[in-house]
């Protein structure tokens, strides 16, 4: 019989006990108006005293609570579903019965359903045969424990009157409450009052049709739930559609240049072969002028050799002709086409255009200095185009505007001259660095490079510094937890005379070069700024942002004020770094632009605007050439060491997010993003 009664209490902690708001069983049980239950202390923390209302967290309905907690419903169900739990979870072993005997605690062997006490075997047995307790139900305890007698245990459980302590018995229809004996014969007595089997009887009908009309509701529900799918896979269907339309015409424009391509390969192989030949015709011309020459010399030196007098004076008119006629001979101007790459906003009609700059290498007789001519300089290749009727369209060419295609990878020596521009960069490798045994998410909010080309990350969320190799092992994992004082969470590092540098809070720290030893406050910074990005000069001092301070404080390694940087600026400083120069560059992250500032305060440029799309700049690095890389979102651009935007370098797809850049001396570009995956690159020029 025990193993076929319904096991309850293994459903009811699950089900309705365990609050859903500290995930423990309830204590102090009160329900809201939605019917969901929580714990009184847990209400007390959503409580909006100012409306004295209290938000589900569950299905956010407001409940109104006129400013108190206790206005909640207390529900009978729960109450009695978390005593029968409690009284299977309760430590007391011990018969109920015994101390108010006067004896001793002895173990309980049974529990009494009905009167809910814990019984020694002794006093159970006369607990079966006293007249009082004779039809009591006495169960064993291990039973009871295993849950054999749940249902019966329910069926006797009984609600009490605050007031008289006497079982809830009755309904009073006039007040809508539950009372008890002495309440109905007393407050009561003039009320229309019923049995809780009468009163349940007469509602139950009432309320299930009640609870059955939620059927059609829910039904109706479900069929919006259906259109809001429906209206969800058209959207995916749509996007789908979309990007098959835009990979098609992005084929259809991809197939368009590449035609283009082959028709200036061909123009160009075309104008080569001309050129070759031409040149070819010269280069004939000038070895012939140079055998008759060397002809005439021999054999006019053969007759002044050997001839006889009076023959070197009959040949001497025709060698002076000869020789004249030699001396005549006009050096053909050699004529150097440099063919010119231009590219054109409008792809339809000749994207590129094929132009040429020409120069004359005017060839004289050596023995004669001619001066008068001077060679004019390189032309741009709008001015060149236009004076070339050959070339294959006569439209000028325009810029590409910002709604066309994406930006040209390089950008032309003539527009920017600096040559240590980047052409590309070669991916190298990557590595993760994130721990499984970091009680946090990883946060990396810095990054700086060694003079061993080790690279440093900050890892704010689990109060570590880690040095790392570039083949991906970690060197060192620096705690800043726990280190003699509170906790220290890394913001920004900075490597400055073979030491690291990182900023928690508004102080700078040095790390020790024993980890046995403890961390070094090197200095207080200015201001209250929760975070401070820094940046090293060579050995010399770390650069301090102040955010709206926009200023920059200089520290040597010993935590020495050597100089302030104070423009005359409004704006929000956050990331910066510094070039050989010692020039500062910054990210403004309030007007959404990178300034560069000299070191007495000048500002040397200001970059804000992008032609190809909107600016929203972050972590800034700058190389061994002084070229500035600045990460934007998923991209990253180049700009030129005063400042100018050059091309945007890299865009990524997909998960990966690069939050922080730096670059080295060697020509590698490295980057982190939030979880410490790290990506390393090398510059081709």
């Amino acid at each position: 019989m025990a193993e076929g009664k319904t096991n309850i209490s293994e459903q009811i902690e699950e089900d309705f006990l365990l609050c859903k708001i500290c995930f423990e069983v309830y204590r102090t049980p009160r329900t809201l108006s939605c019917l969901h239950s929580f714990c009184e202390p847990c209400l007390e923390l959503l409580l909006d005293k100012q409306e004295g209302t209290v938000t589900c967290p569950e299905c956010r309905a407001v409940s109104d609570l006129q400013g108190c907690v206790r206005n909640a419903k207390a529900s009978f169900f729960i109450n009695s579903l978390l005593d029968l739990f409690r009284s299977k979870t309760t430590k007391q072993t011990v018969c109920s019965l015994c101390p108010a005997l006067g004896k001793s605690a002895v173990p309980a062997s049974s529990r009494c359903l009905d009167c809910a006490d814990f019984l020694c075997a002794s006093c159970a047995q006369g607990h079966c045969l006293s007249k009082l307790t004779l039809q009591h139900t006495v169960v064993s305890l291990e039973d009871y424990l295993a849950g054999c007698y749940d249902e019966e245990a329910r069926s006797k459980q009984e609600r009490h009157c605050p007031n008289h302590q006497e079982p809830l018995r009755f309904y009073c229809n006039t007040c809508s409450s539950t009372i008890c004996r002495d309440c109905r014969m007393l407050e009561h007595f003039s009320h229309e009052v019923l049995s809780l089997a009468q009163a349940t009887t007469a509602r139950r009908p009432q309320l299930e049709k009640l609870i059955s009309s939620l059927d059609g509701n829910m039904e109706s529900l479900s069929q919006h739930q259906q259109e809001v799918d429906s209206a969800i896979q058209k959207l995916k269907d749509t996007e789908a559609g979309f990007m098959d339309q835009l990979s098609g015409k992005i084929a259809v424009i991809m197939e368009q240049l590449f035609a283009q391509r082959d028709a200036v390969r061909k123009d160009l192989s075309i104008f080569i072969e001309q050129q070759e030949q031409k040149y070819q015709s010269i280069k004939k011309d000038l070895c012939d002028h140079i055998n008759s020459a060397q002809n005439t010399k021999d054999f006019s030196s053969q007759v002044m050799q050997k001839g006889k007098d009076y023959e070197i004076l009959d040949l001497e008119e025709t060698i002076q002709r000869q020789i004249e006629r030699l001396q005549k001979f006009s050096i053909p101007d050699i004529e150097s086409k440099t063919p010119l790459l231009m590219v054109k906003g409008d792809m339809f009609s000749g994207m590129f255009q094929l132009t040429f700059d020409t120069t004359i290498d005017s060839q004289k007789n050596p023995t004669v200095s001619d001066t008068s001519i001077e060679q004019e300089p390189q032309t741009l290749a709008l001015k060149t185009a236009e004076s070339h009727p050959q070339t294959s369209t006569t439209l000028p060419a325009q810029p590409l505007q910002a709604s066309q295609l994406t930006p040209p990878p390089l950008a032309t020596p003539l527009a920017f001259p600096h040559i240590n521009i980047p052409a590309s960069f070669i991916f190298i490798r990557t590595f993760d660095t994130d721990d499984d045994q970091n009680p946090n998410y990883e946060n990396i909010t810095g990054i700086s490079l060694c003079p061993s080309r080790d690279i440093v990350i900050a890892d704010n969320s689990n109060f570590s510094i880690k040095r790392i190799i570039r083949n991906g092992q970690i060197r060192e994992d620096i705690s800043t937890e726990d280190r003699g004082w509170n906790d220290l969470q890394p913001f920004s590092v900075a490597v400055c005379d073979d030491s690291i540098f990182f900023t928690s809070g508004s102080r700078l720290y040095k790390v020790p070069d024993d980890q046995c030893d403890d961390i070094v406050q090197v200095c207080n910074l200015r201001g209250s700024h929760k975070e401070y990005s820094i940046a090293a000069y060579e050995n010399e001092y770390i650069a301090v942002s102040e955010g709206t301070s926009c200023s920059l404080s200089l520290y040597d390694p010993d935590g020495v004020l050597v100089d302030r940087v104070n423009p005359d600026y409004n704006g929000k400083f956050v990331f910066l770094a510094v070039n050989s120069c010692e020039e500062f560059i910054i990210c403004d992250t309030s007007n959404k632009c990178v300034i560069v500032l000299n070191r007495a305060g000048d500002i040397v440029n200001i970059c804000n605007i992008v032609e190809y799309f909107s600016f929203n700049p972050r972590s800034v690095c700058v190389d061994k050439w002084d070229n500035i890389y600045v990460m934007d979102g998923k991209r990253i651009l180049l700009l030129s060491p005063r400042g100018d935007f050059v091309q945007e370098l890299m865009t990524f797809d997909g998960h990966y997010t690069p939050k922080l850049i730096a670059a080295d001396d060697h020509g590698h570009l490295i980057m982190v993003n939030k979880k410490g995956t790290i990506r390393i690159y090398r510059a081709q020029l």
